[in-house]
């Protein structure tokens, strides 16, 4: 079982740094240009779990599909500081519409 080194989040260091107190990698990205270069990163060194900021993964969403059939990394984008767009709940929803065939989630 992997444990939380190989868990890593990327987005404002400011806004994560919390997150390095358990164990887990915290790459700082301020641009879309880093974050990318962050995902590459994290998923080279064998992440097994990678948290976005939505700020940041709203803008890769096309980056982020070509990760959607492999079973490892798990790519979850999470509120930045100024909470959430909505972006990851739509993302959820329409993953979950293509695995039962339904959108049992709902629109907000």
């Amino acid at each position: 079982m992997a444990g939380l080194d190989k868990i890593y989040f990327i987005g404002e260091e400011d806004q994560l740094r919390g997150f390095t107190a358990l164990g887990t990698t915290v790459i700082d990205a301020d641009s879309l240009h880093e974050a990318e270069a962050a995902l590459r990163r994290a998923v080279s060194e064998g992440a097994v779990a990678i948290f976005i900021t939505e700020d940041l993964g709203g803008k890769m969403l096309d980056i982020l599909a070509s990760y959607a059939d492999r079973p490892l990394p798990v790519i979850t984008l999470i509120p930045s500081s100024s909470g959430s767009s909505g972006i990851a709940f739509e993302r959820i929803r329409r993953m979950v519409e293509r695995a039962v065939g339904a959108d049992v989630l709902g629109r907000e």
